[in-house]
């Protein structure tokens, strides 16, 4: 789902990722697998919207 988020943008926000990720949950290695798949997909991961 961060996926589609932030293909059209380029990035997604912590917010963002934060509303779409349980917290309590995920386990460190999962954290990973998200933030490496934003990376191979070429999606940032930004403080907030870029104005």
């Amino acid at each position: 789902m961060a996926l589609e988020l932030g293909r059209p943008t380029g990035f997604v926000t912590f917010d963002q990722l934060n509303e779409l990720l349980p917290s309590t949950t995920l386990t460190p290695e999962d954290v990973e697998a998200v933030m490496q798949a934003l990376s191979d997909e070429g999606i940032n991961l930004v403080e907030s919207d870029p104005p």
